[in-house]
């Protein structure tokens, strides 16, 4: 059984990591917490449901 969509976003400019919910963030612009510049997805997974 699977959970939910998650995204590891990674920010090209500064280098800042995240793990956000893909469901939220599929196709959407994340601003990046530590710059200007916005985060952009390099993996997703489905989280296993407990």
């Amino acid at each position: 059984m699977y959970g939910e969509l998650v995204s590891w976003q990674r920010c090209a400019g500064c280098g800042a990591e995240a793990e956000l919910p893909g469901d939220e963030t599929a196709g959407i612009a994340v601003p990046c917490p530590d710059c200007p510049g916005s985060m952009t997805e390099e993996f997703s997974w489905d989280s296993v449901a407990a």
